[in-house]
C-alpha cells in the first residue's frame, strides 16, 4: 500500500482503490497502515505531497501554482490551506525562511 501511494501520490487516491490493490477491507488496511507507519494512508499521501512541495520550493523556481499542480492539486487555494495546516506556514513563508537561513533549515525531505 505504501509503495502504491508513493507511486500515485499526485493522483486522487481513494481508500476504495487501496482496498482493491491490497485485497483488504478499508478498516483493516487503515488499522494495519497506522500500526506500521503511525498514520493513516491518506495522511501519508498528504505528508508525501508536503515533503515534495517543500523540496520543489527550495530547489526550483516554480510558482506556488506550479508546485500545487506538480504535487497533485488542481486548486492552488486547497493546496495552500492543506500546506499551512500541515506545516503552520504558507509555502511562500517556508521558501523565504529557507533562503534566509544558510543551512536551509526547515527542509524535512
Amino acid at each position: 500500500m505504501k509503495n502504491y501511494i508513493r507511486n500515485h501520490d499526485t493522483e486522487d487516491v481513494r481508500l476504495s482503490k487501496l482496498e482493491e490493490v491490497s485485497g483488504l477491507s478499508r478498516n483493516y488496511l487503515s488499522v494495519l497502515f497506522r500500526q506500521e507507519f503511525g498514520m493513516l494512508p491518506l495522511e501519508y499521501m498528504m505528508w508525501l505531497r508536503v515533503q515534495r512541495a517543500k523540496q520543489l520550493a527550495v530547489t526550483t523556481s516554480m510558482s506556488v501554482t506550479e508546485i500545487a499542480r506538480e504535487v497533485g492539486y488542481a486548486d492552488v487555494h486547497a493546496f495552500g490551506k492543506m500546506f499551512k495546516k500541515k506545516t503552520g506556514v504558507s509555502l511562500s513563508q517556508f521558501s523565504s525562511s529557507c533562503y534566509m537561513t544558510e543551512g536551509r533549515l526547515g527542509m524535512d525531505v
